[in-house]
C-alpha cells in the first residue's frame, strides 16, 4: 500500500503539466475557433499566433504525456541525471525497432512519428512511423533502466570489461534490455490490436444498442488513459464505423464527429449522430465539477481550505471551458482505484442511457483526436438558442443535474467509508490502533486535520512518535510542517482522523 500511495507522489509533478497543458491548449483553441464566432471574432494575427504557440505547445504535452512521466519516474530514488539520459536513450531505441521492424498494414492510427522519427528509406516501400504503444513502451523502458542502473552499481572494478565505468555499463545494459523490449513489442502489439479491434467490431456491429454504447464508453476512456485513445476515437469520430452520410452535391462524409461537423456547416439541424459525443457535456459541465468539490470538502482544515480554494475554482472552470478527464481519471487511478472503476461505469452508462433516450449532441471539429476537447460549456451554449434542440437540451441538463449530486455524493462517501478497508476485515480498526500507539497515544495528539491523500497531526510531545511505526502501517511520506506533522496515508487519511477524532470524544466523555 505504500509504494500504492508513492506514485501519486511521482506523478503529482507529471499532472500538473498535464492540467496546464489542457489550459494552454484549451484557451489557444477558444482563441481561434471559428466556430465560436457568435461569441467573438479574433482577427489580429499576432493573438492568433499566440495562441498558435499555445495550442501547439499544449498539445505536445498532451500527446507526449507518457513521456514525461517516464523522465519523472526515472529521475526517483536516485541523485543522479545518469538514469534519465539512459533512459531517453532506451526509449528512441524502442521506437526505432517499432518503426523499422513494426508490421506494417495496420490501422493508421496504430502509428505515430513521435518526435518526428520517420523513415523513408530505399528499403521500404512507404514511410514508417514509430508504432504508437501509449503508457506501454514508457512503463518497458523505466523497468528496464531501473534494472540496467541497479546491476550496473555492482558492477567488478576489476575483470575483462574494468575499462567500462558503471554509468557507461548501465547505458550497455539499457540498450540491450531495450533492444528486447522492442522486438516484444513489435511481437505483441499486433496481437493487442486485434484483440481492440475485435471489442471495436462489437460496437459497430450496431450503433444504436445501447449496450454497445455503454461498452465504447468504458473503452474510449481507458484508451485514452493510456494515451491511446486516437486507435478508438479516428474509427468511430472520423471512420465509417460511426455512420456515413452525402450531402446534396454527392460529397460523402463519415464518422460521428465528421458528419456532425459537415451538417453543421451546411447550417443544417444535425440528425442520426452525436451519440459518441453527448455524455462529454454531462461529464464536463456536472460530474467532474461535482467531483471537485466532493474532494474539497473533504479538507477540514480551514486555513488549508482558504490557501487551496483558488485551485479548485480553477479546477471546475476548466472542465466547463476546456474539460479535465484526462488528469481527473490518471488522479483517481493512482489515489483512489474504486472512485476511478465508479466513474468509468458512470460513463458507460451514460453512453446507453443517452442512446435509449434518443438523445444526441454532438461536435464540431476536424482536428487531432487526442487534443479534442468535446463537451465544452461553449460548445453546449452554441445549441441552446436551437429551437430543434430544446429537447435534448433539457435531457442534457437533467440527467447532468442527476449525475453532479450523485458524483458530490458518492465522492463524500467513499473518503468517509469506503476508502479504508471495503471489506470489513478488520484492517481500519489495526491502522488505526497502531497509529494511535505509534503517536504516543490518544493523550498526545492535539490536534488532527484530513485532506484527500494525507492527514496532519499536531502532539504533545514530539518525542513519543515512532515513525518507523506509521511507515510500516502503510504511510508513504511523513514530512514536519508549520500545521504539524503530515502523514500520507492516501485515501484512507479520512476514515482514520475520524475515528480517532471520536475516540477522542469517547475518552473526555468518559473522564
Amino acid at each position: 500500500m505504500r509504494r500504492w500511495h508513492s506514485l501519486l507522489e511521482i506523478i503529482q509533478f507529471p499532472l500538473k503539466m498535464l492540467f496546464i497543458a489542457i489550459i494552454l491548449t484549451g484557451v489557444g483553441t477558444l482563441i481561434a475557433n471559428q466556430n465560436l464566432s457568435v461569441f467573438w471574432s479574433v482577427t489580429d494575427r499576432n493573438i492568433l499566433l499566440v495562441a498558435e504557440l499555445m495550442r501547439r505547445t499544449g498539445s505536445f504535452i498532451i500527446v507526449q504525456f507518457p513521456f514525461f512521466v517516464m523522465l519523472k519516474f526515472l529521475a526517483t530514488r536516485t541523485n543522479s541525471s545518469v538514469p534519465i539520459m539512459i533512459g531517453i536513450a532506451g526509449y528512441i531505441l524502442v521506437l526505432l525497432i517499432t518503426m523499422l521492424f513494426g508490421q506494417q498494414g495496420l490501422t493508421a492510427s496504430a502509428y505515430s512519428s513521435i518526435f518526428g522519427l520517420s523513415s523513408s528509406s530505399s528499403l521500404f516501400d512507404t514511410i514508417r512511423y514509430p508504432l504508437q504503444t501509449g503508457f506501454f513502451a514508457c512503463a518497458a523502458v523505466v523497468l528496464s533502466t531501473r534494472i540496467a542502473y541497479s546491476r550496473s552499481r555492482t558492477k567488478s572494478l576489476y575483470g575483462f570489461f574494468s575499462f567500462i565505468d558503471r554509468d557507461t555499463w548501465a547505458l550497455i545494459l539499457t540498450l540491450i534490455f531495450c533492444v528486447v523490449t522492442g522486438f516484444i513489442l513489435v511481437w505483441i502489439w499486433p496481437m493487442v490490436l486485434r484483440v481492440l479491434n475485435i471489442i471495436f467490431d462489437f460496437i459497430a456491429t450496431d450503433i444504436t444498442n445501447p449496450m454497445n454504447l455503454f461498452v465504447y464508453g468504458i473503452t474510449d476512456r481507458v484508451l485514452a488513459d493510456l494515451n491511446l485513445g486516437a486507435l478508438l476515437r479516428n474509427v468511430f469520430w472520423f471512420g465509417e464505423a460511426g455512420g456515413t452520410w452525402i450531402n446534396n452535391l454527392g460529397v460523402n462524409y463519415s464518422g460521428d464527429v465528421g458528419i456532425w461537423t459537415a451538417q453543421i456547416s451546411s447550417l443544417m439541424t444535425p440528425s442520426g449522430v452525436g451519440r459518441f459525443i453527448t455524455p462529454y457535456y454531462v461529464l464536463n459541465l456536472f460530474a467532474v465539477p461535482g467531483m471537485i468539490i466532493g474532494f474539497y470538502t473533504i479538507y477540514t482544515d480551514r486555513m488549508e481550505k482558504r490557501r487551496i480554494r483558488f485551485f479548485f475554482i480553477l479546477a471546475v472552470l476548466v472542465s466547463l471551458l476546456m474539460g479535465t478527464l484526462l488528469p481527473l481519471e490518471l488522479f483517481l487511478l493512482v489515489l483512489t482505484p474504486l472512485l476511478y472503476v465508479f466513474h468509468l461505469a458512470v460513463t458507460g452508462v451514460l453512453f446507453g442511457v443517452f442512446q435509449a433516450m434518443g438523445v444526441a449532441l454532438g461536435y464540431s471539429y476536424s482536428g487531432s483526436a487526442v487534443t479534442a476537447m468535446p463537451g465544452t460549456l461553449f460548445d453546449f451554449l452554441l445549441y441552446v438558442r436551437n429551437p430543434d434542440m430544446q429537447h435534448t437540451i433539457q435531457m442534457i441538463l437533467l440527467v447532468g443535474v442527476m449525475v453532479f449530486v450523485l458524483y458530490l455524493a458518492f465522492t463524500r462517501f467513499y473518503f468517509r467509508h469506503l476508502a479504508l478497508d471495503l471489506f470489513n476485515t478488520g484492517a481500519s480498526k489495526r491502522k488505526v490502533e497502531g497509529f494511535i500507539l505509534a503517536v504516543g497515544g490518544l493523550e498526545n495528539i492535539k490536534m488532527m486535520h484530513a485532506s484527500p491523500m494525507r492527514l496532519t497531526i499536531q502532539v504533545v510531545d514530539s518525542t513519543l512518535i515512532n515513525f518507523p511505526q506509521i511507515q510500516r502501517l502503510g504511510a508513504s511520506r511523513v514530512v514536519e510542517s508549520r500545521a504539524g506533522y503530515s502523514v500520507n496515508f492516501g485515501a484512507g487519511s479520512t476514515i482514520i482522523k475520524n475515528e480517532i477524532s471520536k475516540r477522542m470524544k469517547e475518552m473526555k466523555r468518559a473522564a
